[in-house]
């Protein structure tokens, strides 16, 4: 069996390759390790607004089921005001026409 004697330069030269690719490897894990914390802090805010966006919309369906009831009385008082304010304008011109009809009727006479 022969061994083949190895040299000090290569020996350094192996040391240093196993060195920088124990780097190489430890940087890798590092940045699989950032982006596993990343995800976890992406997930986490993807909670937190869908909590947020959750609670805005319960507000809102709230705000509406508030208000529709509210809205619907206040379209039906509108409607009911209008509607007088119309009988009361019909009434306005009645009375101008019969006014103006009284005043012909003095004329006529005279």
């Amino acid at each position: 069996m022969s061994t083949t004697p190895v040299s000090a330069g290569s020996a350094e030269t192996s040391a240093e390759q196993n060195h920088g690719a124990k780097e190489m490897l430890d940087l890798v894990d590092r940045w699989k390790t950032r982006v596993d914390e990343i995800r976890v802090q992406l997930d986490l805010a993807k909670l937190d607004l869908r909590d947020h966006a959750t609670r805005q919309l319960e507000l809102a369906r709230n705000a509406n089921f508030a208000a529709t009831p509210k809205l619907r009385a206040a379209y039906h008082d509108a409607s009911a005001t209008a509607q007088a304010l119309r009988d009361g304008v019909d009434e306005l011109l009645d009375d101008v026409k019969e006014a103006f009809a009284a005043v012909q009727e003095v004329l006529d006479r005279n």
